[in-house]
């Protein structure tokens, strides 16, 4: 403690006469606690070693070192951008755990409001009374193309070309799909199917077979096999959005703020690999 045997010994005093009772026994000239004063250590050692757990935890929260975040995106979002996110983010964060779950529009808008996540990302959310929406990023949409034909495609690609083509279809009534069948209405297309899916990873899937041609997310179109699919601009482009959400009463935490600047920037990345150069890219 640094002080002297007097000044320990007036301390003790002190204590032991605003307690009014002994802390320790003199015996045999040594100093015995007595059973008060057993007591009473073992209760301070508990208290001081849960104050440096505190402070530990405290340090951590703030520097976000640690802890668990749970994650909902859509579906499209769940196979590049999440996970790559996620692997940048543990390089930097290693003690940091994840929960990730793949969920369409209402489910995705349901399971944040019910603060079974911790963060969202979705595209085109709509505003609510219960939610905090951000925007992530700017998007839009790209037109996919087996490989085989990629010699008769133009650099950007009008919607009129998928009409004279095997055309799969989105069948979407979330606001991606609103947004997108609002835009083809209003350019006097007529787009028809030969095959319609829920999700753009099953379009993907059935463009790489050489099934037909379809217009996807530009993440989506960003994680195709460059060895069979080609990936095109629209003309005119068609936009959405990319939103993080959480509920409006749950205060976002430090690693929920970390993890939504590294899914921007992760999200630059992906979007760099779509353009006339189609470039790579890695975590």
């Amino acid at each position: 403690m640094n002080i002297s045997q007097p000044a320990a010994t007036r301390l003790l005093l002190r204590a032991e006469d605003q307690l009014g009772y002994k802390l320790f026994d003199r015996v045999r000239g040594r100093l015995l606690p007595t059973r008060e004063g057993q007591v009473l250590h073992a209760e301070s050692e508990r208290i001081i070693s849960g104050l440096d757990n505190l402070r530990k935890l405290s340090r951590n929260l703030g520097a976000a070192t640690s802890g668990h975040l749970r994650i909902a995106a859509a579906p499209a979002l769940c196979v590049d951008l999440i996970p790559l996110a996620i692997t940048r983010f543990r390089q930097k964060h290693a003690d940091v755990s994840f929960e990730v779950e793949s969920r369409q529009y209402a489910d995705l808008v349901r399971v944040v409001l019910n603060h079974e996540v911790d963060l969202g990302v979705g595209f085109d959310i709509q505003g609510h009374p219960g939610l905090d929406i951000q925007t992530l990023a700017p998007a839009q949409f790209y037109g996919i193309f087996p490989k085989s034909i990629e010699n008769q495609l133009t650099a950007a690609v009008k919607l009129d070309w998928f009409r004279k083509h095997p055309f799969i279809g989105l069948r979407s009534d979330d606001p991606l799909g609103a947004a997108f069948s609002a835009a083809v209405k209003l350019s006097g297309v007529d787009l028809q199917p030969i095959v319609e899916v829920k999700t753009n990873q099953i379009a993907l899937a059935l463009v790489s077979r050489g099934a037909g041609v379809a217009i996807v997310d530009q993440y989506t179109a960003a994680s195709h096999n460059p060895d069979l699919v080609v990936a095109r601009p629209l003309s005119p482009r068609i936009d959405f959005s990319v939103h993080t959400l959480r509920a409006k009463h749950q205060p976002a935490s430090v690693l929920a703020r970390k993890f939504s600047a590294m899914l921007a920037l992760t999200e630059k990345t992906i979007s760099g690999v779509l353009g006339p150069t189609e470039k790579a890219y890695r975590a």
